[in-house]
Formats: C-alpha cells, structure tokens, sequence
C-alpha cells in the first residue's frame, strides 16, 4: 500500500491565537515591558521596533529566513540591552505567544483521527521560533501526536514560500511528491506553490477572520487590545462549532461574530449600570431573558460581579391583565395592539384570549355587532376590526375583564412575593424593550400589592423606541438606543424589532397567567416548548452566545472593557448584519417563525420571499407581507433578477418618487410598519 504523508502548517491551521492578528501581541508584550521596566517606549512604538527589527534582519542578513535569536540581536543593539535583558524579553515574548494560543478544534479533531488510524502526521511552518518552542506549543495545545516531525524555516533557513522546505519534507520524508497531502491557510505558501510542485493541497481558511471580525479590528476608534481580543473572542467561538448541518453552521458562526457580542455588550452593560446603582438584583424577565440570565451569570462568575441574577417569569399579558383595573385607554393601548394592520392576524377569539375571556362568554354582546360563533376564528376585516373599541367598551364585558383581573392579579403578586420581590433588596428588571409599558403594569401591581419600593422600579433595556409615562418614580435606561436622545441610525436598526427579539427567543412559550399548586406559584405558559424556535437551532444560537462570554471574559479583563466601546461594536455589526446579511444568513435568520400577536396566534417568516403580488404592492401602497418584515434580508433572498431590480435603494427611490407625484390615498393600510424599506 502506498505510503501517504499528512502535512499541515501551524498557525491559523493546527493552532490559533487569542489575538485578531500575530502582531497584536507585540502591542501587548510592549506595554509588558514597560511594566518590567525593559523599555520606557509606548507599547506601540515597541511594537513598531519588533515588526521593524524582524523586517530588516530577514532583508539584510544572508538568508530570507530569520531566528528570534537574531531579532532580539538586533533590537539589543538599538536598546542597549545586556545580555540577560535579550533573554528576559525574548522570553517573555515566547511566555506570552503561548498564553495566547488556541487549538483549531476542526484540524485537532482530524490530526487525532489521523493518529488513530496510524497514519503518518508531520507540520511544516514558515516561522522565526525554534523547533523545540513550536512543538511545545502543539504539545501544550494537544495537537501534536507522537512520532511526528515538524520542520520549521527558522532551523531549515528554507521556507514553503519558496518551494523549498516541500522538497525538503519530501526527501527527509522518503516520499513521492503524490504521496504528500497538505493542508495550510496561506493561499500562496500553503496553496500555489505546493499544488505547482504536484503535491494535494487543502485551503483551510476557518481560523481567518469573517467580515465581521474584520469590521472590528478595523475600528481604529477602538484600543488595539479591545478590538483584537474581541474579534479574536469571535473567531475563537465561531471555530468551536459542532455543527453538521449547513443551516445550524450559519447560525453558530453568525451568532459568534454578530450575535454574541451584541448580546454580551447589553449585559455587561445592565450589570456595570446595577453596580454603579446600587442595585443588588437583575430579573431578567422572560422570554428574551433567558439567554441573557446566561451570559450574565458567566460575566459574574469570571469577571467577579456579586450581583444577584435572576429569570422572572412574565409577558405583556401577564402582567398587563392583573394590572387591569379599569378600562381607559391605556388599556385599550394593549388590548387591541396592531389590530388595525391588516397584515397582522386578528380573530374575534385572540382578542379575547388577550384578557382571558372566551367568546362564548360574551355571544349575546358579539351577536348584537354581527359577529356569530362562526365568525370567531377567522381574520377580520377592516370596517371589522374598528368594532372591537365598542364592543369591548360595553359594560357586560368590561366589567368581565375587570373580575378576571382581579383573580389573576391575586397570583400574579404570589409569584412576585415567591420571586424575592418585595424582599428589601434594590433590584431591576432586564428586557429587550421598547416602550416601558410592560415595566408600568409590573410596577402597578406592585404598588397594589404594597410592595412598590420607595425608589421606584428601574428598568434596563436594549433600546426604548418610544417611552409610555413611567409609573410614579420608576426609571428606564436603555443601553443601544433611546428616544429621548437624537435621532441616530441606531433608531433605523431598531425599526427591526422582531430580528433583536429572535436573538433572545427562549425555548418555552410565553408566560399566561399564574397558578399556585403546593403551595407555590408557577407560571402558566402558552406552550411548555417553543418547539418551532427549538426545531430551527434556537439552542445551537444560544450554546454560542454562551461560549463567547467564556471566551471573552477569559481573554479579556473587565477593566479593559468598556460599555461605550461595547455599545459602539455592537452598532458597527448590527448595521452589517441587519442591512446587509449575506443569503445564507438571511435565508437562516430570515426563515425564523414569528407571531406579532402576543397570543400567539398566527406565525409568519421573518424575512418572507415576496412574490410579484408583494412587490406590487409594496411599490403602489407601502405595504409588506407582514408589519415586521426583516426588508434587506427579503431582498437577498429573492430571486437575483429581483432582488437587483427592487433592491432596498431602488425601492425607496421609486416610493420618493411616488410619494412627490401621487397623493397617497391609503391609511390604514400603512398603519404602523414598523420598519423602513
């Protein structure tokens, strides 16, 4: 059988680093000395010697390829080092490329299999430190398997570049150039020149970075270590990736690269704000809570956060039902929320289920307004749909609406008091958003209760689009985008809701009511799974926001990581991802089920395929599909032709144009979209 030879380069292939790029180290080992008192220089000036000093020792010295022994010469002479100060830096560096090192869990996985299978292994790098350190790092990163060789330039003075060191593997190895397989990231050194030698290559690009990483370590407005570890946090998680399916690997390497750090940013930020505060506790209030409960507690335990976190258990209608104590319009506010978008389903039954009361209950008073039982489940019309303020202004149902409150709210405070609410202890919630009128009814029927702290109820949010009055002394904070400040495209990126509310989807259904069994409070939920955000990859998003936290705090310390940094990345990738997703991303993303309605009637793709008919009349009357529409990922994922003749500037051309020379005609039509074209 004909002997076959397993090669693969070393850095960004069998192993990586914590650093977006090689030299971002350099800065870090810089600001080491200095604190070493091995240099006075800026860790950037340090950084601009070494690359400096490595660039004219290969260009100056007899061979292209360089020792680190030789570079630190070099630099010794232009610092005046002694002896033992070479040896201490160099060391130091060798120290610190090590810590920052990472195994590439893909190539590990198949240098493991390889070894199983008693096949031959061997690694071959073009790099300035000795054979001895390198092999150590493969040892230290297990991926080095017994009985391998590995050649390096720095001890060869050959490298892959130049074809050199192949011919030499190939003769040390006692092999066909045929019998040579090799797999490497550099597309030159690791790619064209082998494949041109006739050896088999494999291009290995997973340890590059992705667009949005690059995004990030382009941000110049950002410290270099800032930018690196974050970028490189992104790269190391998207690499840990599991995933078989093509569909779950768009979304662990999305989530990532986008996602996490979007996620991780609004958390750090709530539990930077509660400790500045004083606030003891965080109710992460559920459904968007949930993954966010989990970064949290990871930033607690590695970054040292005593906050309390907590997953609370409610919903709009949990708590704007028992807070219901007459009906105004305020209540109306949510009762009858989107009911006049024609897109958005509306039945006689789901407005009902709204405030807990069944049909049947009130078929005398739906008769009286040309509603019969058959008429019940079925989407109303628009002259339909105006009925509902008076029907639902009638005394026999309001005064139903109102008993039923008043029997939820009696468990709804027991699960509050169950909760630790009321108990003294300063705390906040933590939610998605948008306008603070879940916090309002949650604060009400504290304050029925007895139970409303004298501080009033804070409140952290990833963006408040509009702001109801708060209740008495509450106070709102929003961390990504708040009305109250100016106009920013922060505010178009958040016309997007659903696509933020998908990143925090949890997998149960939303929260009802309450019941009490045993003695203790549970909540009652819609559905014990969400099993269609579950069948999509709803696990496989969180599993890699949660690695990211790890990998970040890890790398990273919490002195070094500011929220205005963070809050600043996560506008640079929201944009990308949300203006501008790839097809893939927005054929995955895009497809996630959504429900406008808090009753959760009626499901629909967040970022539908329009048919002719969709187009029409999104043209002639502004309208899409459905009120929450994901726009720009519709255009990538409709038919090329299509998707470059109504791409999202030539739709919004064509609308200004419509809007200057035909007076718009329609009204409720176009009531509410929440997001631009």
């Amino acid at each position: 059988m004909k002997k076959i030879v397993y090669s693969f380069d070393v850095f960004d292939t069998s192993i990586t680093r914590i650093w977006a790029k090689p030299t971002d180290l350099f800065w870090e080992l810089g600001d080491q000395l200095r604190q070493e008192n091995l240099i006075q220089m800026s860790p950037e000036s340090w950084s601009h010697l070494r690359m400096e000093a490595e660039r004219i020792v290969r260009e100056t010295g007899p061979v292209y390829e360089v020792k680190l022994d030789e570079i630190y010469e070099y630099i010794a002479r232009s610092l005046n080092w002694s002896t033992a100060e070479v040896e201490r830096a160099k060391q130091k560096e060798i120290e610190m490329e090590l810590l920052s090192l990472r195994p590439v869990p893909a190539i590990q996985k198949r240098i493991q299999s390889l070894y199983q299978a008693n096949e031959r292994v061997i690694y071959i790098s073009d790099m300035y430190l000795p054979e001895e350190v390198i092999r150590n790092f493969l040892k230290e990163n297990k991926v080095w398997t017994p009985g391998s060789t590995l050649y390096v330039s720095s001890e060869t003075r050959i490298n892959k570049g130049s074809g050199e060191l192949f011919k030499y593997c190939l003769a040390q190895e006692a092999v066909k150039r045929s019998q040579l397989k090799h797999v490497g990231d550099n597309r030159h050194a690791d790619v064209k020149v082998p494949k041109k030698l006739g050896i088999a290559v494999e291009y290995f690009t997973q340890a590059h970075l992705n667009r949005y990483e690059q995004l990030i370590t382009q941000a110049t407005q950002f410290p270099l270590k800032f930018r690196s570890l974050l970028a490189g946090a992104s790269r190391l998680t998207r690499l840990q990736s599991q995933e078989t399916t093509p569909h779950k690997k768009v979304i662990w390497e999305t989530t990532a690269s986008a996602i996490a750090p979007m996620l991780f940013g609004f958390v750090y930020w709530c539990l930077v704000e509660a400790q500045k505060r004083g606030i003891q506790r965080l109710y992460f209030a559920a459904r968007d809570g949930q993954i966010l409960h989990k970064i949290a507690q990871v930033i607690c335990q590695n970054w040292g956060f005593t906050i309390d976190c907590r997953y609370l258990y409610g919903s709009r209608q949990a708590w704007h039902m028992p807070a219901t104590q007459g009906i105004s319009e305020s209540e109306f506010d949510w009762i009858l929320l989107q009911t006049e978008v024609l897109t958005q389903f509306t039945s006689i039954r789901s407005i009902c289920d709204r405030v807990h009361i069944l049909p049947e209950q009130i078929q005398d008073v739906l008769s009286r307004y040309g509603f019969p039982a058959k008429k019940w489940d079925v989407n109303l019309q628009q002259h339909e749909r105006k009925l509902l303020k008076q029907i639902f202004t009638e005394k026999k149902v309001t005064e139903l609406i109102i008993a039923n409150a008043a029997h939820y709210r009696e468990k709804a405070i027991g699960y509050f008091h169950q909760e630790g609410i009321g108990d003294g202890v300063p705390f906040a919630l933590v939610d998605v958003g948008w306008s603070g009128k879940t916090q309002s009814s949650f604060s009400n029927l504290l304050n029925i209760a007895g139970i409303y702290p004298e501080s009033g109820v804070y409140g952290f949010y990833f963006a408040l689009e509009n702001r109801v009055k708060p209740f008495k002394d509450d106070k709102l904070f929003a961390y990504f985008y708040d009305v109250e400040e100016k106009r920013s495209d922060r505010y178009f990126l958040c016309k997007y809701r659903c696509l933020f509310e998908l990143f925090m989807s949890a997998d149960h259904g939303s929260t009802k009511c309450y019941d009490s069994h045993d003695h203790k409070y549970i909540p009652v939920l819609r559905r014990q799974k969400n099993e269609e955000a579950i069948a999509w990859g709803l696990y496989v998003l969180q599993n890699a926001a949660v690695e990211f936290a790890k990998q970040f705090t890890t790398n990273l310390s919490a002195q070094e990581c500011t929220t205005n940094h963070l809050v600043e990345a996560t506008e640079i990738l929201s944009r990308e991802f949300v203006l501008h997703p790839s097809y893939q991303e927005a054929k995955v993303f895009g497809s996630f089920l959504i429900s406008g309605d808090i009753t959760e009637n009626s499901f629909y793709e967040l970022a539908p395929i329009y048919s002719l008919v969709d187009w029409w009349r999104l043209l002639v009357l502004s309208r899409h599909p459905h009120v929450d529409a994901w726009f720009p990922a519709s255009v990538a994922r409709a038919n090329p032709i299509m998707g470059s003749v109504f791409g999202v500037k030539m739709v919004n051309k064509i609308r200004q144009i419509r809007r200057k020379f035909i007076k718009p005609k329609v009204t409720h039509a176009t009531a509410k979209v929440s997001q631009p074209t």
